[in-house]
């Protein structure tokens, strides 16, 4: 084996009536080993044997598992990600042992310290640590064994989740142990990770009378009377720990010739009253005693600061150890009890008054050591009352080290026991805001709320107000947000009157940009940010504040459709730089404008770039957005290949997420592209899956939303069904104020429905609204759409003219999908006219252009058109690799330009069995026998 580190089971306990359960253990991990990710959740009261099954389960797999990595859990709790570490801590991660790729941003989590730096994204931490391990599977089977889940630290437990998330096809086994029982915690992210499909839940049972008298059998090499064996379930329940104790109690009593026959029944009921108590307690003298209470609150620490602790000399603790260790209470190797039944049977011996005094003894020693901060804030938790100054400072330091780690909930714990020394300090209020916006935004505006309050200085309300805005951007919270920067910025204003300092222009542009991306979210405050910005003047584009302010006043530009080529121009300058701020606010507002006015390969470049960035940090979310505003662009550009391919992708990241439901983007552009791609019944179940709360309030994703569906249902043959969807767009538009023609051309969509359905004068009041829209606009694109509209409407000749006008003003434009629909339009009214020829060259027109964009959607249109027509097709307008999914479509181009397969699921935020299925398609639907010949088969495509 690689690497091997072993659970330490309960010494003298003998594992009797479980032969079932351990050969499940070992065929869950054979079947792991083939690559079926399994985890096993091991579940019973104290003493039940479980750390002793795991045991024996893990011995007999030293010829299967390349890696067993283990862990037990204390009670007594634990900073961010401590499981985690003490699960690698066997590997060499250090020098040439560092984790390379992806498993790089594991290293926060990793590193004893905590890393310096910049907060860690979690999403990317736990990335890594996903990459970690699956590097480790590259040698076998890997274990990661568990012991005592229920007292996990958060964070490691939610890792646990995500990695078994992707485990279905790594050679992975996960076995946890959980502590069952009324006072036993249930973390809710453990009931999560044992309702999933691969967690096998077992409860062990008490054991029978059967398996008590095999255990008395060894223990006293006689076979126990029958009444003997009953009485010994009666005592212990069947629990082997407490059926341990008592024999050994019975053993060690004045007879020790003692036999498991019925005259000893009575001595057995005596001893197994509170035998665990009673074993620990009754022997002990008081120094010994005040020994093991240390052990009890910091146990696993060095003999001198356990004798500090109690109160006395390390000779005088050593001595007290080595008779602790005599009646079996410690472990041989460490200062840590058998049993944690017998840790409690010693703390419950204490008083509350006591344990609280040794708890804040206890993290004053480990302090005054010069421990790590989260090694003394775990014990800080465990306090009550108000903490003492420098209390608060060791919590304040351990949230950043949290932080750091990417650890934002264990980093709210200790700011939050901060708070009970001052809940008015406005800078631990902001510092627990921050850390709470990536878990719980709900909570971490409530304290921004309060520390805005608590502020009366408008300057420094700012850095509050620009966090609100943010955190409420995640948390549906865009109205309050936009109403408190307002108020916010209108007090600075006059704070600071007419000579603002440099630093105060910088914080006033900040300011601004968040009032300005508050105000877009959601549609009822698009209508007054668009009056408030209304002669704002656009800035240089020197500093990033500058640069976001102008991208956000581009943005309403754009979603008020005023002129393209001005707005573009200030989108281009934001661009320019190539910074990404947080959230990436920027390149995707300036993006929107530069797409909409065709003005394409920027928007390309910066998407790539943010992507790019996204992947190297680990941030997926980002990634997300990036790569469905990616699929976008592509598909305004008619590249529904690719377009294709980064929807399919952002949708299969935010389906695997937990934080999946809060996006509709992925869902509208995945439905967009399949529609081209001529699935259209996928496209609606891909729509009906969009779960957000609220969607029809938000600014851009309802009403790509609708168009999505009202494509997906046109191209359906559900005529009326699909009117009813672009005029409900219609009407949100207005409601918001939004004027953009293109941003969502309902009023394109409804025109050709419109006319199938015989209603075509019902058409005419949009058209008219639009056309002095696209004139406004001003590109090539919307003044073709709108001569397209208007020949769809109008008879005769005169709606021929207006189509020959749309085709030749789209040709050269960006607008591809446009331009063959056109096309196509134009040469079946000429064939209805009966000009046959003239039919076939544009339908030929139409099917040469959509060949070119892979818009199968027009082609299952044109086609037919053009054999009624009397044409017949020309070669080479289908290429084999038009029968690829988006997601096989991706992996190949990885491939083809050398990426391994690991290379490619870690750029792809995907599994390397997911990436190995999707190149099995590859193969067999071109008909390749190996991956040196994707290149050339992907070249070959018109």
């Amino acid at each position: 084996m690689a690497v091997r580190s072993g659970l330490r089971p309960v010494p003298g306990t003998e594992l009797a009536g479980r032969d079932w359960e351990l050969s499940l253990l070992v065929r869950k991990a054979r079947d792991a080993a083939l690559g079926e990710g399994q985890a096993v959740l091991l579940r019973g009261p104290a003493g039940i044997g479980k750390t002793k099954l795991v045991a024996a389960a893990l011995d007999e797999l030293d010829t299967v598992a390349a890696t067993v990595l283990t862990v037990t859990c204390p009670e007594s709790g634990s900073s961010a990600y401590e499981a985690v570490r003490a699960l690698f801590a066997p590997l060499d991660l250090t020098g040439a042992g560092l984790p390379d790729g992806s498993a790089r941003l594991a290293l926060p989590a990793l590193e004893p310290g905590g890393a310096e730096g910049a907060a860690a994204d979690t999403y990317a931490v736990m990335h890594g640590l996903h990459w970690l391990t699956a590097g480790l599977t590259a040698d076998g089977l890997v274990v990661l064994a568990v012991d005592d889940v229920q007292w996990c630290d958060e964070t490691s437990l939610r890792w646990l989740g995500f990695l078994l998330r992707r485990a279905e096809n790594l050679p992975l086994l996960v076995v946890m142990t959980q502590r069952t029982g009324r006072d036993a915690p249930r973390p809710e992210v453990l009931g999560e990770i044992g309702a999933t499909l691969t967690c096998l839940t077992l409860d062990l049972e008490p054991l029978g009378p059967q398996a008590v008298a095999e255990v008395l059998q060894a223990r006293f090499g006689a076979s126990p009377d029958e009444a003997f064996v009953r009485k010994c379930v009666e005592v212990t329940g069947g629990n082997p720990f407490l059926l341990d104790r008592v024999v050994t109690q019975l053993r060690g009593s004045a007879d020790p010739r003692v036999v498991p026959d019925a005259t000893h029944v009575p001595a057995l009921d005596e001893h197994g009253r509170e035998v665990v108590a009673r074993s620990v307690l009754d022997r002990l003298p008081a120094a010994a005693f005040a020994v093991a209470r240390a052990i009890a609150v910091l146990g696993g620490e060095e003999l001198e600061l356990i004798a500090a602790l109690a109160g006395t000399q390390p000779g005088p603790a050593a001595a007290a150890v080595r008779a602790l260790r005599a009646d079996d209470l410690l472990l041989p190797d460490r200062l840590e009890y058998t049993h944690d039944l017998i840790r409690h049977a010693v703390v419950d011996a204490v008083s509350a008054e006591q344990l609280h005094a040794l708890r804040e003894r206890a993290a004053t020693l480990l302090n005054d050591n010069g421990r790590a901060p989260e090694e003394v804030a775990v014990q800080l938790l465990l306090l009550s009352g108000r903490p003492q100054p420098w209390m608060v400072n060791v919590l304040r330091d351990a949230a950043v080290v949290a932080e750091n780690r990417g650890a934002p909930a264990a980093a709210a714990r200790y700011l939050t026991r901060a708070l009970a020394a001052d809940e008015d300090s406005v800078a631990v209020l902001g510092h627990v805001a921050r850390v709470l916006a990536q878990v719980d935004p709900k909570a971490a505006l409530g304290h921004l709320e309060r520390a805005l309050d608590l502020v009366t200085d408008p300057r420094r309300r700012v850095p509050l107000a620009v966090q609100y805005a943010l955190t409420s951007l995640t948390s549906q919270n865009s109205l309050r947000a936009y109403a408190l920067a307002e108020s916010v910025l209108d007090r600075f204003d006059e704070a600071v009157g007419g000579t603002p300092s440099a630093q105060d222009r910088s914080t006033r542009t900040l300011l601004e940009s968040v009032l300005l991306l508050s105000g877009m979210d959601e549609k009822a405050t698009v209508r007054q940010v668009g009056e408030r910005f209304r002669d704002a003047v656009p800035p240089q584009g020197d500093t990033a504040e500058e640069r976001q302010l102008l991208a956000m006043l581009a943005s309403l530009g754009t979603l008020q459709g005023r002129p393209a080529a001005e707005l573009a121009g200030h989108a281009r300058k934001v661009l320019s730089i190539g910074d990404v701020t947080p959230g990436g606010w920027a390149v995707l507002g300036a993006v929107l404008t530069l797409y909409l006015a065709d003005d394409v390969e920027p928007s390309l470049a910066a998407l790539g770039d943010l992507m790019e960035h996204a992947q190297r940090r680990g941030e997926a979310w980002t990634y997300t957005l990036g790569a469905s505003t990616r699929s976008l662009v592509l598909l305004w550009t008619g590249n529904s290949a690719d377009g294709l391919s980064d929807a399919q992708f952002a949708h299969d990241i935010i389906t695997q997420e937990a934080w999946g439901d809060a996006g509709a983007m992925p869902q509208a552009a995945l439905a967009a592209a399949l529609i081209r791609h001529g699935e259209p019944a996928r496209a609606l179940q891909v729509l009906d899956s969009v779960r957000r709360p609220r969607l029809d309030r938000f600014t851009l994703e309802y009403h790509w939303v609708l168009m999505a569906r009202a494509r997906a249902l046109a191209a359906t043959g559900d005529g009326p069904g699909a009117l009813e969807q672009l005029l409900r767009c219609r009407d949100s538009l207005a409601e918001a104020d939004i004027a953009n023609p293109v941003l969502a051309p309902w009023w394109y969509e409804a025109a050709e429905v419109l006319a199938g359905l015989g209603r075509s004068d019902e058409g005419w009041a949009g058209i008219e609204e639009a056309e002095e829209g696209a004139a406004r606009w001003g590109t090539a694109r919307a003044l073709g759409m709108v001569r397209t509209a208007r020949g769809v409407l109008t008879p005769g000749a005169t709606g021929i003219d207006l189509l020959a006008e749309a085709a030749e003003i789209l040709a050269p434009s960006p607008a591809k999908l446009e331009h063959a629909r056109a096309e196509f339009l134009l040469g079946r009214r000429l064939f209805h006219r009966g000009d046959a020829e003239g039919a076939r060259d544009r339908l030929r027109r139409s099917i040469d252009v959509a060949v070119l964009c892979r818009d199968k959607l027009q082609l299952n249109q044109s086609l037919p058109a053009l054999a009624e027509a009397g044409g017949r097709m020309r070669r080479g307008t289908a290429s084999p690799a038009d029968a690829l999914s988006g997601s096989e479509r991706r992996v190949a181009e990885k491939a083809a330009e050398g990426a391994t397969n690991r290379e490619i699921a870690e750029s792809l935020f995907l599994t390397v069995r997911t990436v190995e299925l999707h190149l099995t398609g590859v193969y067999r639907k071109l008909g390749l026998k190996g991956r040196a010949e994707i290149a050339e088969a992907l070249s070959e495509q018109p």
